[in-house]
């Protein structure tokens, strides 16, 4: 089904300090690799393994306008992306999330996937605003990503992801304690709903940990979608 909210994307400039600070602050509200932004993030997204987009929603359906306040709103000044050089548009936006398409996906080598070894792009690191969560925007987001991994520069032809189990984010004490509540549908479920399948289960793959400074052992699975 598609999506009724519409969204672009821009991406994030790696270079720019204002850049980097909203997208710590996203990170942060999603309490994910917040640490990473300026350890690592930074210095791949300007080599082009890294390819982090902003999700912007139309203002025409989302109500939100970029102010006279330059604080307050981000600007298309990236110069690269995948490595590539490109013409940004100083469009001014204000992003309700982000996502990333990655060439290289290090930690991923040592499970021993069976995958293609050139046109695979990795859908990292994706996050909504909390306040609109719900709302259509995440299927908006990956109808964009899909539809742009096709074509250049980036030219994939399988997708790959991970994310928790079913089994495991349905587990009340572990859903409430990281997601606030048991999820409606899982993010396996959902992913599976748009076409990926899933090919490996891996415990303990990542070091998770809520907000209280627990550590949950948890089951990843990674699921592949080929789209060309």
């Amino acid at each position: 089904m598609a999506s009724r909210s519409t969204v672009s994307l821009f991406p994030w400039d790696a270079k720019c300090a204002t850049h980097r600070a909203w997208l710590y602050k996203q990170r942060v509200e999603c309490n994910w690799d917040h640490e990473k932004v300026e350890k690592e993030w930074r210095e791949e997204q300007i080599k082009g393994t890294k390819c982090m987009y902003w999700i912007i929603r139309h203002s025409d359906d989302s109500g939100i306008e970029p102010g006279d306040d330059e604080s307050e709103v981000l600007y298309d000044t990236a110069d690269s992306v995948n490595g590539r050089s490109r013409v940004a548009s100083q469009e001014a936006f204000v992003p309700i999330g982000h996502i990333s398409l990655d060439s290289k996906n290090k930690d991923a080598d040592r499970v021993g996937l069976d995958i293609p070894s050139e046109g695979v792009f990795w859908i990292k690191s994706f996050f909504i605003l909390q306040t609109i969560q719900g709302q259509g925007i995440g299927r908006a987001a990956m109808d964009a990503v899909e539809d742009m991994a096709t074509r250049e520069p980036l030219c994939a032809q399988t997708l790959m992801l991970d994310t928790v189990t079913s089994k495991h984010q349905q587990r009340e004490d572990f859903a409430i304690s990281t997601y606030g509540a048991v999820p409606k549908i899982t993010n396996q479920d959902w992913y599976g709903r748009r076409g990926y399948i899933p090919i490996k289960t891996v415990p303990n793959y990542y070091d998770v940990w809520d907000a209280n400074g627990d550590r949950w052992d948890i089951e990843i699975v990674f699921m592949r979608k080929d789209i060309q």
